[in-house]
């Protein structure tokens, strides 16, 4: 009986995550920790990834290594699988011995990172993901995929245009594993922006003739329902694309009014900025993710902001 308790108290806690907000997923902790407590696994590694990401009380990230170990223990693959991917092993060794591997600052440390074109600054930083990282995110987003939208405002819905045809995976407070963290610790580490000021990230999936057409992502002042949101949350200041695959062709990210592309190997970062040296939008910027002609495209998207976010 007590497993089919803590299959029911998984599961509420996981449609507790879905509505995203604070009250909902102090909930969703109480729930994951009672099925814990009668010997989920799952559980342990909604716990883990909760704990990492700080989103119900202070980040713990040896804490949170702790809690995917005993996920593993209790037969939760998935577990497993992260800790492997973060001991950085192909052995099959314990989950304690694996956690016991895993060394969170090498994670976390920034990676070199250059500057390709200075105004508007444009940065590169090769394989800032490993392949199974990568790997590990796509898998994790496949399943999770919708059409892809644009951004309205911060009061209304987005909305789908025939401009943007890709599909895209958001992941909230409450979707993020111990995995997806540290990278992004990672990546704000490498490009020397604190992680509260990212938006929720987002995986970007395109396939043959899938596209987004030349488009900006900072907020315009001048355009309605822009401002209120750059007055309440900040201006979008800087983009980070990680490039997640190969195997597809075409597909570049085009800036036209540069006369530049460019197309990242897997785990390959491109971040730019969105505005300019004195915080005034840059339409420099102007870019598009243009469209596979083979294969299907994989990108992690993490927009940045100039003040922090809830």
């Amino acid at each position: 009986m007590s497993g089919v308790e803590a299959d029911e108290k998984l599961q509420a806690g996981r449609e507790k995550l879905k509505t995203g907000s604070r009250a909902s997923i102090l909930s969703a902790v109480a729930d994951f920790e009672a099925a814990a407590a009668l010997g989920s696994g799952a559980a342990h590694a909604h716990l883990a990834g909760l704990l990492a990401a700080g989103v119900s009380g202070a980040a713990d990230w040896d804490r949170s290594i702790a809690l995917l170990a005993r996920g593993a223990d209790l037969g939760f693959a998935p577990a497993y699988k992260e800790l492997r991917i973060l001991a950085r092993t192909p052995e099959a060794l314990s989950p304690e011995a694996l956690g016991a591997r895993i060394d969170i600052r090498a994670l976390v440390a920034p990676r070199p990172i250059v500057t390709v074109r200075p105004a508007p600054r444009l940065r590169v930083a090769e394989a800032l993901f490993s392949a199974e990282e990568c790997a590990w995110i796509i898998a994790r987003a496949r399943d999770r995929l919708a059409r892809a939208t644009v951004y309205a405002n911060a009061a209304a819905a987005n909305v789908v245009v025939d401009e943007r045809s890709n599909r895209e995976s958001v992941f909230g407070p409450g979707d993020l594993d111990v995995t997806t963290t540290l990278l992004r610790a990672r990546l704000a580490n490498t490009i020397r922006a604190p992680s509260h000021l990212f938006e929720p990230a987002i995986v970007l999936h395109y396939a043959v003739g899938q596209r987004f057409a030349p488009h900006f992502d900072f907020l315009d002042p001048a355009t309605p329902g822009h401002a209120a949101d750059l007055a309440q949350r900040g201006q979008r200041v800087a983009t980070a694309l990680v490039y997640l695959n190969d195997g597809f062709e075409g597909g570049e990210t085009d800036f036209p009014a540069l006369g530049w592309k460019f197309r990242g190997r897997p785990g390959d970062l491109l971040v730019f900025d969105n505005v300019d040296h004195a915080g005034a939008i840059d339409r420099r910027t102007l870019h598009a993710g243009s469209p596979p002609t083979a294969g299907e495209k994989w990108l992690l998207s993490q927009w940045i902001r100039n003040r922090p976010q809830g």
